[in-house]
């Protein structure tokens, strides 16, 4: 094995196209800010004021490879605050269009994307309000190109950067989750064209983000606590395979997330259908339904496999807890092309010291 200890970016890459010859991976799903920061305190470092900055930190200390994730949607979307409208209680934004404002109210105190949440895609209407935007992609083109330039130059080689997600089926973040299958039955042409407009700008931002070194390019979908297979395979899969295969004939690198119920679509195979370079979190009980190692043989042996280590269990476990499990995820893809990882994003109330055992632990065992 090659223990390159070159930088993170290097070593990942690496690991992607020769695991038998490379240093294994380990890299945890966007650690909360706070979590980076208090992790930090601990080793004795003082934060700053950036949270990039931060991880790189961490991650030097930790000896763990760092992955960073873009904006997307909001390049795509660039609302604007309206300040007069605005409330204590709520957020006025708008998107200027020909024919008078788009405009989205979002309480201040709720997350905004879920089903309770008044999202901007209401009506039909609204649909062609998303298409007018998505038709003007190009008029963002300065704006998404210094952001990703900037972005790059920020991480430098200290991890890899992952563009997405871009999300046809959800529209961008622009319609909350019920309302999806709601417009997707009752007015499915025009549900179709905002998807495909979706997809045509987001293949410019895509462009883009290749032609400034971004790494990977993404997209995800739900697990089936929230959709079919058969809605899978008709309204997810086949604009994924066509992220995947613009990325791949750009010569970049294709990232798929799922971090839900995920073991039947695994099972029947429709995952090694992707197109996918990596696929992560194989999410196993309380946030996802995978076996690990079960999963993992259902998996093409050319996708590198990501996860999956219970964000609960990181949260609220003991040291000890954490160490025994992190023993049986290495045990359950030791020899398959693997990045340890987490189920999804590491939670913000995880402690210090569970973060540092997870690191620690698994860098102990596969460098053995």
């Amino acid at each position: 094995m090659n223990k390159d200890k070159g930088t993170a970016r290097r070593r990942f890459l690496s690991y992607i196209a020769d695991p038998d010859h490379s240093r294994p991976v380990i890299s945890p799903f966007l650690p909360d800010e706070r979590v980076v920061a208090q992790t930090l305190q601990t080793l004795g470092e003082q934060p700053i004021n950036d949270n990039i900055a931060n991880e790189i930190r961490l991650a030097s200390l930790l000896d763990y490879e760092p992955m960073f994730m873009s904006q997307f949607h909001e390049l795509i979307f660039p609302w604007q605050v309206d300040k007069e409208l605005s409330t204590a209680e709520n957020e006025v934004s708008f998107i200027p269009l020909a024919d008078g404002n788009w405009t989205k109210t979002i309480p201040r105190k709720v997350y905004s994307w879920n089903d309770d949440v008044p999202c901007p895609v209401q009506t039909e209407k609204d649909h062609f309000k998303l298409i007018a935007v998505c038709e003007r992609i190009s008029d963002q083109e300065e704006n998404i190109r210094t952001y990703f330039r900037d972005l790059r130059a920020r991480v430098g080689d200290h991890g890899v950067i992952v563009a997405g997600h871009p999300h046809p089926s959800w529209l961008g973040y622009q319609i909350n989750p019920q309302t999806i299958y709601y417009h997707y039955q009752d007015f499915p042409g025009t549900f179709q064209k905002s998807m495909q407009a979706l997809f045509e700008a987001a293949l410019f931002v895509i462009e883009i983000a290749i032609a400034e070194k971004l790494d990977f390019i993404s997209d995800s979908s739900y697990g089936l606590e929230m959709t079919s297979p058969a809605l899978f395979l008709e309204m997810d899969l086949p604009w994924i395979q066509k992220f995947s295969a613009f990325a791949h004939e750009r010569n970049s690198l294709f990232w798929y997330h799922n971090c839900g119920f995920t073991s039947e679509l695994i099972k029947k195979g429709y995952f090694n259908q992707i197109g996918a370079d990596v696929v992560e979190t194989l999410a196993s009980p309380p946030e996802g339904d995978n076996d690990l190692a079960e999963s993992r043989r259902h998996l093409h042996a050319s996708i590198c496999s990501k996860g999956n280590f219970p964000l609960t269990l990181l949260r609220d476990g003991t040291v000890e807890q954490i160490e025994a499990s992190c023993r049986f995820m290495v045990d359950q893809v030791r020899s398959s092309k693997h990045i340890y990882s987490t189920a999804d994003a590491v939670l913000q109330d995880t402690p210090p010291e569970n973060f540092i055992s997870l690191v620690r632990t698994l860098r102990q065992l596969t460098d053995k």
